[in-house]
């Protein structure tokens, strides 16, 4: 699967993967893909909410007084 050659001779080796070792790791480590989407089983999302271009700024001063009873 690999060579190891220790050129410092401490122990520390380098370790070289061919491709098919490295599509081995590659599966074992991902697993298998999903099935490829055709074109035809794909469909087109529209947005329907209106786009926001601010942060909501809280209730109005109205909504708060309804909510609390301030007349």
């Amino acid at each position: 699967m690999s060579s190891e050659t220790d050129r410092a001779g401490d122990g520390s080796a380098e370790i070289t993967f061919t491709d098919p070792d490295l599509a081995f790791l590659r599966h074992v480590r991902f697993g298998e893909l999903p099935g490829r989407v055709r074109p035809a089983d794909m469909v087109e999302l529209v947005e329907t909410d209106p786009r926001r271009d601010w942060p909501d700024t809280g209730p109005s001063r109205e909504q708060n007084d309804a909510h609390w009873g301030g007349g």
